[in-house]
């Protein structure tokens, strides 16, 4: 091989091993990225689940005072039946 061969060859390795190194470098940061976001959205998933416990206890508990305005209403209205008017 001539001088100017031998020169060539580490030079190309060089740019490929930079453009690797580059690509390398975009690669972590675009997962850090990503792995940031993940956790942002898993944060974001927990507190809708806690929301999703927190109304559903609500709906039990209103579904259980329904019941008992129902109950009191078909009480007052059994009453009223047998009062002549």
């Amino acid at each position: 091989m001539d001088e100017q061969t031998e020169k060539a060859v580490p030079e190309a390795e060089r740019s490929l091993l930079g453009d690797l190194e580059e690509k390398i470098g975009h690669f972590l940061m675009k997962y850090q990225e990503l792995k940031k976001e993940k956790d942002e959205l898993a944060a974001a998933l927990s507190l809708e689940r806690e929301k999703i416990t927190d109304l559903e206890k609500k709906l039990e508990l209103l579904s259980q005072d329904r019941d008992r305005v129902k109950t009191r209403i078909d009480q007052l209205l059994y009453r009223l039946k047998g009062v002549d008017l």
